[in-house]
């Protein structure tokens, strides 16, 4: 998918988010924003969110001449969800349902994100999750489908939000799953580090996408993940940065994921803050 124009001032004010946050130090604010204004008035627009979100995380690399400024969000995303997992296996384990609680606490997951324009809060997110019904349901064909699959892709998303991941492929047990990560550090997402600490590499072979982009884009990930993407016959994409990166692609695919803005609530026939299980061939076009 393309970028909208929409998609401007979404990613000003994700740059002035990293700013009130002190990712970028004070001195450097002016700078980064002036870097920002100037790449956007000359950039490729015939290329997704997530590919021009990418540009915009390389250029704050380069200006803090740091290969990964969010190393200590990343950590302490991560050491937050491990401290409360025990909280998490009780839940699965008191439900009617084991697999749909495990599933709805991987897509409140996704709320931890430092992307996106509207930030939300995760425990309220969980609460919401348990007991609200899914605006776009396919959980139950993802189930079916699972149940017969012979290798499984889940390509995940951030830090945290990982901690999430591993208790539904906890659940879900499959015998033959790959677990995707980024390839270089970008914002918060996960890479090989993280997948290790919290012990994913224990449900399923890690690889990487290849590349440093915020999500999945095809188009620059590693031939090692196309060759695994295309031999698996079920998808998990979690996270709204690898649906623009692979909504394009013509296979098996189930996103699980927090509507953040209102361009993807319009692709996927839903609004921003709903929860989401929607299978490729539903997406709307």
């Amino acid at each position: 998918m393309y970028i909208s124009l929409d998609c401007i001032p979404c990613i000003l004010n994700s740059l002035l988010r990293l700013l009130k946050k002190d990712v970028i130090p004070q001195e450097q604010h002016e700078e980064a924003m002036r870097l920002l204004l100037s790449h956007l008035s000359q950039a490729n627009y015939h290329q997704s969110p997530v590919s021009l979100g990418r540009e915009m995380h390389r250029m704050i690399r380069n200006l803090l001449n740091n290969p990964d400024p969010y190393l200590a969000v990343k950590n302490e995303s991560n050491k937050m969800m491990l401290e409360q997992i025990d909280h998490f296996y009780a839940r699965i384990e008191e439900s009617k349902d084991p697999f749909q609680t495990a599933l709805r606490l991987a897509i409140a997951g996704n709320v931890i994100d430092y992307g996106p324009q509207h930030q939300m809060d995760v425990w309220e997110i969980i609460d919401r999750v348990l007991q609200e019904p899914l605006a776009v349901d396919d959980s139950e064909l993802l189930r079916s489908e699972l149940s017969e699959s012979k290798q499984l892709l889940y390509v995940g998303d951030n830090c945290g939000e990982i901690v999430m991941d591993k208790l539904f492929l906890e659940e879900i047990a499959h015998p033959n799953a790959y677990f995707a990560v980024r390839g270089q550090p970008a914002i918060n997402d996960a890479t090989l580090h993280d997948a290790l600490e919290v012990g994913i590499n224990k449900l399923a072979q890690i690889i990487t996408t290849g590349d440093d982009a915020p999500g999945a884009v095809w188009e620059t990930t590693s031939p090692e993940f196309k060759n695994i993407f295309l031999e698996s016959d079920v998808i998990i994409s979690k996270g709204q940065g690898n649906l623009e990166g692979l909504i394009d692609v013509n296979h098996n695919i189930y996103y699980l994921f927090v509507v953040k803005c209102d361009l993807i609530a319009d692709r996927v026939g839903a609004k921003t803050g709903d929860f989401i299980v929607k299978h490729k061939v539903s997406i709307i076009k």
